[in-house]
Protein backbone atom coordinates (compact mmCIF):
# COMPACT_ATOMS: atom_id res chain seq x y z
CA UNK A 1 0.00 0.00 0.00
CA UNK A 2 1.19 3.33 -1.19
CA UNK A 3 2.28 5.37 2.24
CA UNK A 4 0.80 8.87 0.10
CA UNK A 5 -2.79 7.47 0.05
CA UNK A 6 -4.22 7.38 3.64
CA UNK A 7 -7.33 5.21 3.83
CA UNK A 8 -9.24 3.80 6.24
CA UNK A 9 -10.18 -0.06 6.05
CA UNK A 10 -13.48 0.80 4.33
CA UNK A 11 -12.27 2.84 1.69
CA UNK A 12 -9.53 0.89 0.58
CA UNK A 13 -12.07 -2.28 0.39
CA UNK A 14 -13.93 0.22 -1.10
CA UNK A 15 -11.15 0.74 -3.99
CA UNK A 16 -10.59 -2.75 -4.58
CA UNK A 17 -14.15 -3.42 -5.28
CA UNK A 18 -14.26 -0.63 -7.26
CA UNK A 19 -11.01 -1.95 -9.34
CA UNK A 20 -12.72 -5.49 -10.00
CA UNK A 21 -15.72 -3.39 -11.05
CA UNK A 22 -14.41 -1.64 -13.72
CA UNK A 23 -12.26 -4.74 -14.72
CA UNK A 24 -15.49 -6.58 -15.32
CA UNK A 25 -17.14 -3.78 -17.27
CA UNK A 26 -14.12 -3.09 -19.45
CA UNK A 27 -13.90 -6.75 -20.40
CA UNK A 28 -17.55 -6.78 -20.91
CA UNK A 29 -16.91 -3.94 -22.98
CA UNK A 30 -14.44 -5.83 -25.02
CA UNK A 31 -16.56 -9.09 -25.25
CA UNK A 32 -19.23 -7.21 -26.61
CA UNK A 33 -18.26 -4.13 -28.40
CA UNK A 34 -15.71 -3.64 -31.68
CA UNK A 35 -14.19 -0.54 -30.92
CA UNK A 36 -11.18 0.95 -32.73
CA UNK A 37 -7.50 -0.05 -31.56
CA UNK A 38 -6.13 3.01 -30.47
CA UNK A 39 -4.60 3.64 -26.91
CA UNK A 40 -5.61 6.76 -25.67
CA UNK A 41 -9.60 5.90 -26.68
CA UNK A 42 -9.63 2.47 -27.71
CA UNK A 43 -8.82 -1.00 -27.67
CA UNK A 44 -5.15 -0.98 -26.66
CA UNK A 45 -5.71 1.52 -23.66
CA UNK A 46 -8.42 -0.87 -22.15
CA UNK A 47 -6.21 -3.83 -22.52
CA UNK A 48 -3.33 -1.88 -20.47
CA UNK A 49 -5.63 -1.55 -18.07
CA UNK A 50 -6.87 -5.23 -17.82
CA UNK A 51 -3.05 -6.62 -18.01
CA UNK A 52 -2.53 -4.34 -14.79
CA UNK A 53 -5.62 -5.60 -13.34
CA UNK A 54 -4.70 -9.26 -13.74
CA UNK A 55 -1.22 -8.33 -12.13
CA UNK A 56 -3.14 -6.67 -9.01
CA UNK A 57 -5.44 -9.84 -8.68
CA UNK A 58 -6.02 -12.32 -11.50
CA UNK A 59 -8.76 -13.47 -10.46
CA UNK A 60 -10.14 -10.21 -11.55
CA UNK A 61 -9.67 -10.56 -15.26
CA UNK A 62 -10.42 -13.72 -17.77
CA UNK A 63 -7.31 -14.30 -19.19
CA UNK A 64 -8.80 -16.28 -22.32
CA UNK A 65 -10.91 -12.30 -22.80
CA UNK A 66 -7.84 -10.76 -22.98
CA UNK A 67 -6.04 -13.18 -25.16
CA UNK A 68 -8.84 -12.71 -27.52
CA UNK A 69 -8.38 -9.21 -27.42
CA UNK A 70 -4.89 -9.23 -28.11
CA UNK A 71 -4.68 -10.99 -31.07
CA UNK A 72 -7.53 -8.95 -32.39
CA UNK A 73 -5.03 -5.82 -31.73
CA UNK A 74 -2.02 -7.81 -32.90
CA UNK A 75 -3.87 -9.02 -36.05
CA UNK A 76 -4.50 -5.61 -36.70
CA UNK A 77 -1.50 -3.60 -36.84
CA UNK A 78 -0.63 -3.46 -40.46
CA UNK A 79 -4.55 -1.21 -40.85
CA UNK A 80 -3.32 1.30 -38.49
CA UNK A 81 -2.46 4.98 -39.14
CA UNK A 82 1.22 5.86 -37.69
CA UNK A 83 0.19 8.51 -34.89
CA UNK A 84 -0.11 7.88 -31.00
CA UNK A 85 -3.65 8.49 -30.12
CA UNK A 86 -5.27 6.45 -32.40
CA UNK A 87 -2.80 4.49 -34.36
CA UNK A 88 0.34 2.28 -33.93
CA UNK A 89 2.36 4.35 -32.36
CA UNK A 90 0.29 4.07 -29.68
CA UNK A 91 -0.26 0.43 -29.76
CA UNK A 92 3.49 -0.69 -30.38
CA UNK A 93 4.08 1.36 -27.35
CA UNK A 94 1.77 -1.10 -25.72
CA UNK A 95 3.43 -4.42 -27.13
CA UNK A 96 6.47 -3.02 -25.81
CA UNK A 97 5.40 -2.88 -22.91
CA UNK A 98 3.76 -6.03 -22.61
CA UNK A 99 7.45 -7.70 -24.16
CA UNK A 100 9.27 -6.30 -20.87
CA UNK A 101 7.04 -7.05 -18.33
CA UNK A 102 8.52 -10.96 -18.34
CA UNK A 103 12.05 -9.76 -18.40
CA UNK A 104 13.52 -13.56 -18.88
CA UNK A 105 11.66 -13.92 -22.08
CA UNK A 106 11.80 -10.33 -23.92
CA UNK A 107 12.21 -10.41 -27.52
CA UNK A 108 14.21 -7.54 -28.86
CA UNK A 109 13.59 -8.35 -32.73
CA UNK A 110 9.38 -8.18 -31.59
CA UNK A 111 9.10 -4.81 -33.30
CA UNK A 112 12.25 -4.19 -35.15
CA UNK A 113 9.90 -3.56 -37.96
CA UNK A 114 8.40 -1.08 -36.75
CA UNK A 115 11.31 0.88 -35.51
CA UNK A 116 11.99 1.05 -39.04
CA UNK A 117 9.06 1.64 -40.19
CA UNK A 118 8.63 5.11 -37.65
CA UNK A 119 12.70 5.99 -38.62
CA UNK A 120 11.31 6.43 -42.06
CA UNK A 121 8.59 7.97 -42.23
CA UNK A 122 9.55 10.65 -40.09
CA UNK A 123 12.45 11.32 -42.01
CA UNK A 124 11.19 14.73 -43.22
CA UNK A 125 13.18 17.78 -43.51
CA UNK A 126 11.56 19.98 -42.25
CA UNK A 127 8.88 18.54 -40.74
CA UNK A 128 5.38 19.50 -42.20
CA UNK A 129 2.98 17.41 -40.01
CA UNK A 130 1.48 18.52 -36.07
CA UNK A 131 4.21 18.57 -33.65
CA UNK A 132 1.93 17.77 -30.50
CA UNK A 133 1.73 14.26 -29.06
CA UNK A 134 -1.70 12.65 -29.46
CA UNK A 135 -1.35 13.22 -33.59
CA UNK A 136 2.05 14.30 -34.19
CA UNK A 137 5.89 14.16 -33.53
CA UNK A 138 5.68 14.38 -29.85
CA UNK A 139 3.78 10.94 -29.95
CA UNK A 140 6.55 8.52 -31.26
CA UNK A 141 8.67 9.56 -27.93
CA UNK A 142 6.92 7.04 -25.05
CA UNK A 143 7.30 4.27 -28.21
CA UNK A 144 11.23 5.50 -28.81
CA UNK A 145 11.94 5.71 -25.12
CA UNK A 146 10.28 2.57 -24.23
CA UNK A 147 12.20 0.62 -26.52
CA UNK A 148 15.07 2.18 -25.68
CA UNK A 149 15.28 0.41 -22.83
CA UNK A 150 16.95 -2.68 -24.47
CA UNK A 151 16.86 -1.60 -28.28
CA UNK A 152 19.27 0.97 -29.91
CA UNK A 153 17.12 3.85 -30.59
CA UNK A 154 19.32 6.04 -32.02
CA UNK A 155 18.09 6.87 -35.83
CA UNK A 156 14.37 7.10 -34.59
CA UNK A 157 15.49 9.71 -31.66
CA UNK A 158 17.75 11.69 -34.54
CA UNK A 159 14.51 11.87 -36.84
CA UNK A 160 12.27 12.86 -33.43
CA UNK A 161 15.13 15.67 -32.77
CA UNK A 162 15.67 17.11 -36.26
CA UNK A 163 12.31 17.48 -36.78
CA UNK A 164 11.79 19.45 -34.01
CA UNK A 165 15.12 21.56 -35.21
CA UNK A 166 13.57 22.02 -38.28
CA UNK A 167 10.65 23.32 -36.39
CA UNK A 168 11.82 25.63 -33.52
CA UNK A 169 12.30 29.23 -33.04
CA UNK A 170 14.90 31.03 -31.70
CA UNK A 171 13.47 33.89 -29.82
CA UNK A 172 16.99 34.95 -28.21
CA UNK A 173 20.29 33.63 -27.27
CA UNK A 174 18.38 32.01 -23.94
CA UNK A 175 15.09 31.20 -25.42
CA UNK A 176 13.74 28.61 -28.12
CA UNK A 177 10.20 27.62 -28.23
CA UNK A 178 7.62 25.87 -31.35
CA UNK A 179 4.49 27.16 -32.50
CA UNK A 180 1.39 25.33 -33.58
CA UNK A 181 1.66 24.72 -37.44
CA UNK A 182 -0.38 26.68 -39.30
CA UNK A 183 -2.68 23.76 -40.15
CA UNK A 184 -3.34 22.54 -36.76
CA UNK A 185 -6.14 20.73 -35.78
CA UNK A 186 -5.37 22.11 -32.14
CA UNK A 187 -5.25 26.10 -33.00
CA UNK A 188 -7.17 28.15 -30.48
CA UNK A 189 -7.91 31.11 -33.20
CA UNK A 190 -7.99 30.03 -36.61
CA UNK A 191 -8.56 33.64 -37.74
CA UNK A 192 -4.90 34.92 -36.39
CA UNK A 193 -2.39 35.45 -38.96
CA UNK A 194 -0.05 35.18 -35.24
CA UNK A 195 2.23 32.66 -34.13
CA UNK A 196 -0.06 30.61 -31.70
CA UNK A 197 2.34 29.08 -28.51
CA UNK A 198 0.38 25.98 -26.93
CA UNK A 199 1.36 26.06 -23.12
CA UNK A 200 -0.29 22.35 -22.47
CA UNK A 201 1.45 18.73 -22.58
CA UNK A 202 -1.03 16.98 -24.80
CA UNK A 203 -0.72 19.47 -27.46
CA UNK A 204 1.98 22.34 -26.78
CA UNK A 205 5.26 23.19 -25.69
CA UNK A 206 5.54 21.28 -22.42
CA UNK A 207 4.39 17.89 -24.19
CA UNK A 208 7.67 19.02 -26.94
CA UNK A 209 9.88 19.28 -24.53
CA UNK A 210 8.69 16.28 -22.42
CA UNK A 211 9.08 14.25 -25.83
CA UNK A 212 12.86 15.38 -26.41
CA UNK A 213 13.53 14.66 -23.26
CA UNK A 214 14.91 10.68 -23.30
CA UNK A 215 16.59 11.83 -26.71
CA UNK A 216 19.63 13.85 -24.11
CA UNK A 217 20.85 10.08 -23.05
CA UNK A 218 21.72 9.02 -26.52
CA UNK A 219 25.55 10.16 -26.99
CA UNK A 220 25.11 11.07 -30.24
CA UNK A 221 22.52 13.28 -29.39
CA UNK A 222 23.36 14.68 -26.02
CA UNK A 223 24.55 18.22 -27.34
CA UNK A 224 22.06 18.71 -29.55
CA UNK A 225 18.98 17.88 -26.83
CA UNK A 226 20.13 19.80 -24.07
CA UNK A 227 20.35 22.53 -25.70
CA UNK A 228 16.37 22.31 -27.08
CA UNK A 229 15.56 20.84 -23.49
CA UNK A 230 17.26 24.32 -22.21
CA UNK A 231 16.11 27.28 -24.46
CA UNK A 232 12.99 25.36 -24.14
CA UNK A 233 12.15 25.40 -20.61
CA UNK A 234 13.54 28.87 -20.20
CA UNK A 235 11.26 30.33 -22.83
CA UNK A 236 8.43 28.14 -20.95
CA UNK A 237 9.04 29.85 -17.45
CA UNK A 238 8.93 33.41 -18.76
CA UNK A 239 5.48 32.61 -19.70
CA UNK A 240 4.66 32.56 -16.23
CA UNK A 241 1.99 34.78 -15.22
CA UNK A 242 3.46 37.77 -13.22
CA UNK A 243 1.25 37.39 -10.30
CA UNK A 244 -0.96 34.38 -9.75
CA UNK A 245 -3.75 34.26 -8.18
CA UNK A 246 -6.02 31.70 -6.68
CA UNK A 247 -5.95 29.73 -10.08
CA UNK A 248 -2.87 29.49 -12.70
CA UNK A 249 0.90 30.21 -12.74
CA UNK A 250 0.30 29.36 -16.97
CA UNK A 251 -2.44 30.17 -19.80
CA UNK A 252 -3.53 27.63 -21.76
CA UNK A 253 -1.76 29.07 -24.43
CA UNK A 254 0.75 32.50 -24.62
CA UNK A 255 -1.38 35.57 -24.79
CA UNK A 256 -4.64 34.34 -23.42
CA UNK A 257 -6.49 35.88 -20.64
CA UNK A 258 -8.13 32.32 -19.75
CA UNK A 259 -6.93 30.36 -16.28
CA UNK A 260 -5.86 27.25 -17.64
CA UNK A 261 -7.99 24.10 -16.10
CA UNK A 262 -5.51 21.63 -14.06
CA UNK A 263 -4.79 18.41 -15.87
CA UNK A 264 -2.99 16.20 -17.70
CA UNK A 265 -3.71 17.86 -21.19
CA UNK A 266 -3.53 21.71 -19.71
CA UNK A 267 -2.06 23.09 -16.89
CA UNK A 268 0.38 23.71 -14.23
CA UNK A 269 0.51 20.59 -12.75
CA UNK A 270 2.41 18.82 -15.81
CA UNK A 271 3.91 21.85 -16.77
CA UNK A 272 5.76 21.48 -13.52
CA UNK A 273 5.91 17.54 -13.66
CA UNK A 274 7.94 18.56 -16.86
CA UNK A 275 10.66 20.67 -15.35
CA UNK A 276 10.96 18.72 -12.90
CA UNK A 277 12.11 15.76 -14.53
CA UNK A 278 14.43 18.23 -17.19
CA UNK A 279 15.91 19.54 -13.82
CA UNK A 280 16.76 16.23 -12.78
CA UNK A 281 18.20 14.75 -15.75
CA UNK A 282 20.57 17.90 -16.28
CA UNK A 283 20.81 19.01 -12.73
CA UNK A 284 18.96 22.63 -12.93
CA UNK A 285 18.22 23.62 -9.44
CA UNK A 286 16.51 26.03 -11.03
CA UNK A 287 14.30 24.07 -13.15
CA UNK A 288 13.58 21.73 -10.35
CA UNK A 289 12.91 24.87 -7.89
CA UNK A 290 10.69 26.50 -9.93
CA UNK A 291 8.61 22.99 -10.89
CA UNK A 292 7.79 22.25 -7.11
CA UNK A 293 6.98 26.12 -6.70
CA UNK A 294 4.00 25.59 -9.39
CA UNK A 295 3.39 22.10 -8.11
CA UNK A 296 2.59 23.39 -4.87
CA UNK A 297 0.79 26.15 -5.56
CA UNK A 298 -1.43 23.51 -7.75
CA UNK A 299 -1.59 21.73 -4.74
CA UNK A 300 -3.65 24.31 -3.31
CA UNK A 301 -6.24 24.62 -5.86
CA UNK A 302 -10.08 23.06 -5.42
CA UNK A 303 -12.41 21.66 -7.31
CA UNK A 304 -13.80 24.84 -8.72
CA UNK A 305 -10.45 26.57 -9.58
CA UNK A 306 -8.94 23.56 -11.08
CA UNK A 307 -12.34 23.12 -13.32
CA UNK A 308 -13.22 19.21 -12.78
CA UNK A 309 -16.06 17.92 -13.93
CA UNK A 310 -15.44 14.31 -13.94
CA UNK A 311 -12.88 11.28 -12.79
CA UNK A 312 -11.06 10.90 -16.11
CA UNK A 313 -7.08 10.30 -16.25
CA UNK A 314 -7.00 13.65 -18.47
CA UNK A 315 -8.84 15.93 -15.99
CA UNK A 316 -10.21 14.64 -13.52
CA UNK A 317 -9.82 14.19 -10.01
CA UNK A 318 -8.31 10.40 -10.09
CA UNK A 319 -5.94 11.85 -12.98
CA UNK A 320 -4.65 14.69 -10.48
CA UNK A 321 -4.39 12.52 -7.62
CA UNK A 322 -2.44 10.52 -10.22
CA UNK A 323 -0.15 13.36 -11.22
CA UNK A 324 0.11 14.51 -7.74
CA UNK A 325 1.52 10.51 -6.83
CA UNK A 326 3.94 11.04 -9.73
CA UNK A 327 5.39 14.75 -8.74
CA UNK A 328 5.80 13.41 -5.00
CA UNK A 329 7.49 10.20 -6.54
CA UNK A 330 9.95 12.99 -8.35
CA UNK A 331 10.09 15.35 -5.45
CA UNK A 332 9.32 14.28 -2.56
CA UNK A 333 6.91 16.94 -0.17
CA UNK A 334 4.20 16.35 2.32
CA UNK A 335 2.51 18.72 0.85
CA UNK A 336 2.27 16.99 -2.78
CA UNK A 337 1.94 13.81 -0.92
CA UNK A 338 -1.20 15.61 0.82
CA UNK A 339 -3.04 16.74 -2.28
CA UNK A 340 -2.62 13.30 -3.82
CA UNK A 341 -4.48 12.25 -0.95
CA UNK A 342 -7.15 14.86 -1.15
CA UNK A 343 -7.70 14.70 -5.09
CA UNK A 344 -8.68 10.53 -4.19
CA UNK A 345 -10.85 11.40 -1.27
CA UNK A 346 -12.73 14.18 -3.55
CA UNK A 347 -13.62 11.17 -6.34
CA UNK A 348 -14.48 8.62 -3.15
CA UNK A 349 -16.51 10.96 -1.68
CA UNK A 350 -18.44 12.12 -4.65
CA UNK A 351 -19.11 8.17 -5.56
CA UNK A 352 -20.29 7.36 -2.37
CA UNK A 353 -22.74 10.38 -3.24
CA UNK A 354 -23.74 9.45 -6.88
CA UNK A 355 -22.78 5.84 -6.46
CA UNK A 356 -21.79 4.61 -10.60
CA UNK A 357 -22.65 8.21 -12.16
CA UNK A 358 -19.46 9.10 -10.44
CA UNK A 359 -17.30 6.99 -12.72
CA UNK A 360 -18.91 8.90 -16.17
CA UNK A 361 -17.11 11.06 -18.40
CA UNK A 362 -18.35 14.73 -18.80
CA UNK A 363 -18.74 15.78 -21.71
CA UNK A 364 -18.18 19.52 -22.46
CA UNK A 365 -19.30 19.85 -26.03
CA UNK A 366 -22.90 18.60 -24.79
CA UNK A 367 -22.74 19.13 -21.67
CA UNK A 368 -23.40 15.78 -20.35
CA UNK A 369 -22.07 12.71 -18.67
CA UNK A 370 -21.80 9.13 -19.87
CA UNK A 371 -20.08 5.62 -19.64
CA UNK A 372 -16.44 6.28 -21.37
CA UNK A 373 -14.25 2.62 -21.05
CA UNK A 374 -10.97 4.36 -22.48
CA UNK A 375 -7.56 5.06 -21.16
CA UNK A 376 -7.83 8.61 -21.27
CA UNK A 377 -11.39 9.61 -20.12
CA UNK A 378 -12.78 6.60 -18.84
CA UNK A 379 -12.93 3.90 -16.79
CA UNK A 380 -9.66 2.20 -18.00
CA UNK A 381 -7.91 5.00 -16.81
CA UNK A 382 -10.03 5.40 -13.25
CA UNK A 383 -8.98 1.57 -12.75
CA UNK A 384 -5.50 2.71 -13.33
CA UNK A 385 -4.91 5.07 -10.79
CA UNK A 386 -7.03 3.09 -8.12
CA UNK A 387 -4.46 0.24 -8.73
CA UNK A 388 -1.25 2.80 -8.40
CA UNK A 389 -3.19 4.19 -4.92
CA UNK A 390 -2.78 0.68 -3.75
CA UNK A 391 0.54 -0.73 -4.71
CA UNK A 392 2.21 3.09 -5.72
CA UNK A 393 3.62 1.68 -8.95
CA UNK A 394 2.91 4.03 -12.29
CA UNK A 395 5.24 2.42 -14.85
CA UNK A 396 2.65 3.00 -17.42
CA UNK A 397 2.59 6.94 -16.99
CA UNK A 398 5.59 7.12 -19.63
CA UNK A 399 3.01 6.61 -22.26
CA UNK A 400 1.52 10.15 -21.62
CA UNK A 401 4.75 11.95 -21.07
CA UNK A 402 4.64 11.58 -17.67
CA UNK A 403 7.85 9.71 -16.99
Amino acid sequence: MSTVFRLEPADKALVYELIETLSKKVANHLSETTIPHGLLSGLAGELLFLFKAHQFNPEFVDESVFQEQLDVLQEGLGEQSLELSNGLAGQAWLLEYFNQSTPDEYDPELLSEIDELFTNALKRSPWSGELEMVLGLAGYSPYAARRARHADQTELFDAIVSGFESTVSQLNLKHLTWAQPKESVYLFDRESKDAEYNLGLAHGVPGIIAALLPAVRVPSLTLRTKRLLEGGCEWLLAQRNPKHDDYACFGTCVGDQHRSRLGWCYGDLTIALTLARVGLELQRDDFIESALEIALHSASRDESSAVIYDAGLCHGSLGLATIFQAMNQLLPHPELAAAADRWLHIFLANYKEKGESALYFYDAQNKCYTENFGFLMGYSGMALSLIGVMDDQLDWIDSLLMA
